[in-house]
């Protein structure tokens, strides 16, 4: 009976941004799967075309990238996370194009995709000083654990916090634009005039960039604990 009853209080809700994270996860995979079925058959004397000539685009502009900015020793290795990181936010930003919630709208989701570049943080940091002197400077002196933290807080915080922001604005100006419209005619036909140039802005340009600067600085502090 308290079983049921406790059971009975608990309320699962599926958030909408989660939906959408795991349409775009399935959907990568599948372009994954199909990309490197092509990769694997293509004739490497040919020259690259159609999806192969992408990938290969592709993984080359971000290879160079990491190897601009991480040590040599680590380049190969945080490669492919970075490179699927760096995929993912890119269409996760750009997906309210498309009608979606994006999904780094929600910091649910942004908190749990920091959680992975934290880890890799203080991986490296323990494998660098050694257990005992990693837990040693990690509670003593006791800001020490809030520099440890900050991270999180911050990479987690400045992906959602741009995203959401250009969400909310968009919507305002669908809100204003249709009221404005309606002085004239019930439809807002405002909108798709000033909309583009305002998504071009904080979808397009905003959702590349926040990529960047994510990838880029997860890169940073991994190659600073790893160095």
């Amino acid at each position: 009976m308290v079983g049921n009853a406790i059971l009975s209080t608990i309320h699962i809700t599926l958030q909408v941004e989660l939906v959408f994270s795991l349409i775009i996860i399935a959907a990568l995979c599948c372009l994954f799967v199909y990309a490197g079925k092509k990769v694997a058959v293509a004739d490497p004397m040919q020259r690259p075309k159609g999806i192969v000539l992408v990938c290969e685009t592709g993984i080359e502009m971000v290879y160079n990238y990491m190897k601009s900015i991480m040590p040599s020793q680590f380049e190969k290795n945080y490669y492919p996370y970075f490179a699927v990181m760096f995929v993912y936010l890119i269409c996760a930003n750009l997906s309210g194009l498309i009608g979606f919630d994006a999904p780094t709208s929600n910091y649910s989701i942004t908190l749990a995709i920091t959680c992975i570049t934290f880890a890799l943080i203080q991986y490296n940091a323990f494998k660098k000083k050694g257990g005992l002197t990693y837990f040693k400077e990690l509670v003593w002196p006791p800001t020490n654990l809030l520099s440890a933290v900050s991270p999180l807080i911050s990479l987690s915080m400045r992906l959602f916090g741009n995203i959401l922001s250009g969400t909310i604005l968009m919507g305002l100006v669908y809100q204003f634009t249709g009221w404005l419209s309606g002085f004239i005619i019930q439809f807002n036909f405002l909108g798709p005039i000033l909309a583009p140039a305002l998504h071009a802005y904080f979808d397009v340009f905003a959702g590349c960039i926040q990529t960047l600067v994510f990838v880029t600085l997860s890169s940073i502090l991994i190659s600073i604990e790893a160095e």
